[in-house]
């Protein structure tokens, strides 16, 4: 492949732009109804029970779903065609559940919702193609930023559309960019495959199932949940509820509480590209755990509602760093039939901490109280810290990737500006 996307013709700069404008677009489309699912739960007859049970149901269609995702886009040899479905079922999911009349088709077009988050596995492999081999640490950290960023702004536009239309603006405004996203995506040529060295036949079905028990996939994965499970014991749990009941945070200060922790850990996914340069993953992951540590460790002791949002950015901060590079080395050394299933082991299983971390997390604060959630999940960060060097060998024997060059760079710059238009 060669050295940049830039150097490959008007072709290829343009299928770059539309792909991360359809990647906005696609998380937009996932995320523009989370900040209203929850009441439109509540307001449709769920319990607190039922509530957790339509949240969960995304996570676990993942878990579910994604490894037979990656096995499917290994076998076709291709990752646009997953992307596109991707965008329908959001869509799809968008429509079901601004029209849902109870809680249990809510939580079913909200599984749906889940079955196009599972498009990522291949969304990520089809950015990287973009790419030669040597930048795709670099590539998932671009791509960190994208989705981080993303969902961020959209959880923030999602509140104020409801504010302003009603709860269900949001569900039908994420169809409508699903849809754009797909179209914007259609006329996108796929990078062409990276020829392997040799001569070889197909790997089977067993083959690929295999890449699941290596131990660079089972290392990452679970560095992957312990980095979801501080996530939702934060930023996407009691973080807010912390900032509610000690400083009487209303909607305004909430908002700003995710922007503190959203915007570093965009940052964050940026930077470790830019390590990822001049050090190995691990070493990435390790301060990424240390930082998000001290950050959630020293929530219960904030003395100031500015403090906690410091505080939050910090840990945010550290998780960003941490997501690319472990996407890295789950698929550092697999030929490219192989991937899609490494990916798909990998996304799989850090599903584990999407669904089950908001339950551990509730079961762990009702017994221990907020300074012992936070506490353990300090602890946790920590011993994540210390594991990291075991757990991905390969991954610490491997060279520092090579840095973007700044044709690379301004050809992102400028397809990133392209939604925000």
């Amino acid at each position: 492949m060669p050295a940049s996307s830039a150097s490959r013709g008007p072709d290829a700069r343009w299928g770059l732009r539309a792909c991360v404008a359809a990647i906005c677009l696609y998380w937009f489309s996932l995320y523009l109804y989370v900040p209203v699912l929850a009441p439109r739960a509540q307001h449709l007859g769920a319990g607190v029970a039922g509530v957790g049970l339509v949240l969960a149901a995304y996570g676990f269609v993942q878990f579910l779903l994604r490894i037979p995702t990656g096995l499917w886009s290994d076998r076709l040899g291709r990752r646009r065609p997953f992307m596109l479905a991707a965008l329908l079922s959001c869509a799809a999911a968008a429509v079901g559940m601004g029209l849902a009349h109870g809680p249990l088709p809510l939580g079913l077009f909200r599984g749906v919702s889940g079955l196009g988050a599972c498009g990522w596995v291949a969304i990520t492999l089809l950015f990287a193609e973009f790419f030669p081999e040597g930048r795709a640490p670099w590539a998932f950290g671009v791509l960190g930023f994208l989705s981080t960023g993303s969902q961020l702004v959209a959880s923030l536009a999602g509140g104020l559309l409801a504010r302003a239309a009603g709860f269900g603006a949001p569900f039908f405004g994420a169809a409508l960019l699903a849809a754009v996203g797909a179209l914007v995506l259609l006329p996108v040529r796929e990078p062409a495959a990276r020829a392997e060295p040799g001569p070889a036949p197909p790997p089977t079905l067993r083959e690929r199932l295999a890449v699941g028990r290596e131990p660079a996939v089972l290392g990452a994965s679970a560095l992957s949940i312990a980095s979801h499970y501080i996530t939702f014991v934060t930023t996407f749990g009691f973080t807010p509820l912390l900032a509610a009941d000690r400083f009487g945070a209303g909607g305004g200060a909430l908002g700003l509480l995710a922007v503190c922790a959203g915007a570093p850990a965009a940052a964050g996914s940026l930077l470790s590209g830019r390590l990822a340069a001049r050090w190995a993953p691990p070493r990435i992951v390790a301060l990424g755990f240390v930082l998000a540590g001290v950050g959630t460790a020293l929530l219960v002791l904030a003395p100031t509602l500015q403090a906690l949002d410091a505080l939050s950015g910090l840990g945010g901060l550290g998780v960003g760093l941490v997501g690319p590079s472990l996407m890295t080395a789950a698929v550092a050394g697999f030929p490219a039939n192989r991937r899609g299933a490494a990916m798909g082991f990998y996304q799989s299983l850090y599903a584990i901490g999407m669904f089950g971390g908001p339950s551990l997390a509730g079961w762990v604060g009702s017994r221990l109280g907020m300074g012992g959630l936070f506490g353990t999940a300090g602890v946790l960060a920590a011993c994540a810290a210390v594991a990291t060097w075991p757990l991905l060998p390969a991954a610490r024997a491997g060279r520092p990737a090579v840095p973007p060059t700044p044709a690379a760079e301004r050809e992102i710059a400028g397809a990133g500006a392209s939604p925000r238009a």
